[in-house]
């Protein structure tokens, strides 16, 4: 019986939504756009992506003030040419048509820049990852048989089984695949660091800030732009030909 009054109310209320006026005005079709949600015609609409801020990004205010107004100073390149010269530093004469324009800033910019609004490349980095594994990983076996077959007190009573192609899995125990070190010190020598639009929180102390990091995902986001662009056979090749080679070296 309690219920009887929140009944009748909601009858009432489906009755009200029947009537063809309400209809029409929560069942419009209308399509025209305000307008106030029109794209302007604004300079910056003209120049590419990578180049600017959407103005639909901005807040009428600026929410994030620093302690130290220093730390919010940090110069970043916008030169194409620069960023030309590090990706022909890295993946050979002519690395810097391998990718379309928006792709090769977007494989260099970190979520901190600009708070994220033109684009990261977290998601490019976690493509390039894999793709990097799979490769390093088939390059390590490739050597042929390094590792030793392990000797117990059991040794002289029985004979292990050999085999070939089962020998070259156990370089993977001997050999590691080069990580964070061996990516940023190859970073570092590109000049990528010149390169990268990202915002260190200390910029001052750039080791404390994470650029080994940041630099070490900006290779693999390259990587995966590549593999997104071309495929999986191509970036595999750029891999095995053009960075294990010198990540070993290093």
């Amino acid at each position: 019986m309690a219920m009887q009054p929140c009944r009748s109310a909601l009858a009432r209320s489906r009755q009200t939504l029947r009537l063809p006026a309400l209809r029409a005005c929560y069942y419009s079709t209308d399509t025209t756009v305000p307008e106030s949600f029109k794209p302007s015609e604004s300079p910056a609409e003209q120049l590419p992506r990578w180049a600017y801020t959407p103005p639909a990004t901005k807040a009428p205010i600026q929410i994030d003030r620093a302690k130290d107004k220093n730390n919010k100073i940090w110069p970043v390149n916008a030169n194409p040419e620069v960023l030309d010269r590090m990706y022909n530093r890295l993946l050979g004469d002519g690395g810097s048509q391998m990718l379309p324009e928006e792709l090769k800033w977007l494989a260099v910019t970190h979520k901190s820049f600009d708070n994220g609004r033109r684009g990261f490349s977290d998601r490019l980095a976690l493509l390039g990852r894999m793709a990097y594994y799979m490769e390093a990983t088939k390059w390590i076996v490739g050597k042929g048989p390094k590792a030793e077959a392990q000797k117990d007190e059991f040794s002289e009573l029985r004979k292990p089984f050999e085999n070939e192609q089962l020998a070259v899995v156990d370089n993977l125990s001997v050999e590691t695949i080069p990580g964070k070190e061996k990516l940023y010190a190859l970073a570092a020598e590109v000049g990528m660091l010149g390169t990268l639009r990202w915002k260190p929180r200390m910029p001052n102390k750039l080791e404390a800030s994470g650029v080994e990091t940041v630099m070490t995902m900006s290779i693999l986001a390259i990587i995966g732009a590549i593999s997104l662009q071309h495929g999986s056979v191509v970036a595999s090749k750029v891999v095995r030909e053009k960075l294990l080679p010198r990540l070993e070296n290093l």
